[in-house]
């Protein structure tokens, strides 16, 4: 923390000096303040993810105990009860090996802040990977009992065919055609496909002419879905690398409003008088000249 109030003092100290643009300023200050609440929101979803990881971890627990009991008490098996204890242990076999992958990202999103989650979610972070690897050791002792062959996580969708991709539509520019593929997903509300489509697009046609409108997509998907640090950065991008954008006063615009439903109403109201000074006359400036006024 004493790092970012020194980081705050240099800004200061180089902006009054005359040696930083307002923007640049601007610019510099949102990024610290995201980054802030990013790495909050982070340490939050970690911990959230904990939790429900344990909980499922209990469940295979409860479900290995039933199964273990259910072989003990039954002397012959049927056919169908072969094939559905085959199939029960292929899906908790499935969901250990998820979990353990669960459990390594969690560790990752902890690594380097043991000064912050304390030893009782160190504790709880071991214990719970301790128990998700006894639960798959057991899990392999009854597959080897019922004597089923090694079942590989996924296996159950290898029948499945693969649809064929869409052709490309007759004189339509590949890039254009990229783009209008995934706004339809965005308009569909697939925003997840959507990112991932117009990432795609960007990469594959950074030059392209809706490159700006993809971006600024990428973060209004962002924004729909109340994950408003994520949309803040991803507004930050459209501002810095498209600065000839028709997109930029919608952008500083919608990164007010995000800021302002985090409750940061300081930095909503820097980026909202930064889009009236650079942007006068647009409806943006008359959107954000009616937020000023709401934001106290």
């Amino acid at each position: 923390m004493k790092r970012i109030y020194l980081f705050f003092s240099i800004l200061v100290f180089v902006f009054l000096s005359g040696c930083v643009e307002p923007g640049q300023f601007v610019a510099l200050e949102t990024k610290v303040a995201v980054l802030e609440l990013e790495n909050a929101r982070q340490f939050s979803m970690h911990k959230e993810k904990l939790n429900a990881s344990a909980i499922l971890s209990q469940q295979n627990q409860l479900k290995i105990n039933a199964l273990e009991k259910r072989l003990s008490d039954s002397a012959t098996i049927s056919q169908e009860e072969y094939a559905e204890l085959k199939y029960t242990i292929q899906t908790l076999k499935e969901g250990i090996q998820k979990l353990e992958g669960q459990i390594e990202e969690i560790k990752h999103g902890f690594a380097g802040k043991d000064q912050k989650i304390g030893g009782t979610l160190e504790e709880k972070l071991e214990r719970l990977d301790q128990a998700i690897s006894k639960n798959y050791e057991r899990v392999i002792k009854l597959e080897k009992y019922m004597g089923f062959e090694p079942s590989v996580a996924g296996e159950m969708d290898k029948g499945e065919d693969k649809k064929d991709q869409p052709s490309s539509v007759p004189g339509k520019r590949p890039d254009q055609e990229g783009y209008d593929a995934a706004k339809k997903s965005f308009d569909d509300g697939d925003y997840e496909n959507a990112r991932i489509q117009f990432e795609n697009f960007i990469n594959k046609y950074p030059d392209s002419d809706n490159a700006d409108n993809a971006r600024f997509w990428i973060a209004d998907s962002y924004y729909v879905e109340k994950w408003f640090e994520k949309a803040i950065l991803e507004y930050q991008k459209v501002l810095e690398k498209y600065p000839d954008s028709n997109k930029l006063p919608a952008a500083r615009l919608k990164q007010g409003y995000a800021f302002a439903e985090l409750g940061e109403n300081a930095n909503a109201r820097l980026i909202l008088k930064e889009l009236l000074k650079n942007h006068p006359g647009t409806n943006e400036a008359k959107y954000a000249q009616e937020k000023l006024k709401k934001l106290k």
